[in-house]
């Protein structure tokens, strides 16, 4: 369980230092602005070419924001409807009494390996998430780069 849950752990590390990476690339592009705007009064040409590269890199960055909010986001259900002394959110409704009487019922040990499932399961879906994430990370920082350069062109042309 506890090596399951290291799992879980190691996708959110990915994915915060994808999210630092994003507010690096962000940042860039925020700071570059107005070489952008600039690029795209010079010519019709200019205006196409840096809007196309502009859009693409603003779509990227839906793209990677959402799938790291669905990597980072905390799981808080479990989809069965009996409690587990391990899964914490299907214990926020539980009495004592009910959870005395389960304790007493149900092994630990089936607890603790319905526990690892759903470890198993969190953890695919977080590195699923991380992994699309990286992707439009990727055309982010291509076409990100790609619209501060030909903006740069452009405006020095």
């Amino acid at each position: 369980m506890d090596q399951l849950a290291n799992w879980v752990r190691f996708a959110d590390t990915k994915a915060t230092i994808l999210t630092a990476g994003l507010g690096v690339v962000l940042t860039m592009l925020i700071n570059n602005s107005r070489v952008i705007a600039q690029a795209m009064g010079e010519s019709y040409i200019a205006a196409s070419v840096v809007s196309c590269l502009a859009t693409g890199t603003v779509l990227a960055v839906m793209w990677t924001l959402f799938w790291l909010v669905r990597a980072i986001g905390p799981q808080n259900r479990v989809y069965y409807a009996r409690l587990n002394r391990f899964a914490w959110p299907s214990l926020v409704q539980a009495t004592t009494e009910q959870l005395m009487e389960h304790t007493s019922q149900i092994e630990v040990r089936m607890d603790a390996w319905q526990q690892v499932l759903d470890l198993s399961r969190l953890a695919d879906r977080k590195f699923s998430a991380c992994g699309k994430a990286v992707n439009g990370f990727a055309a982010l920082v291509l076409l990100g780069m790609g619209c501060v350069g030909v903006s740069i062109l452009f405006t020095t042309a």
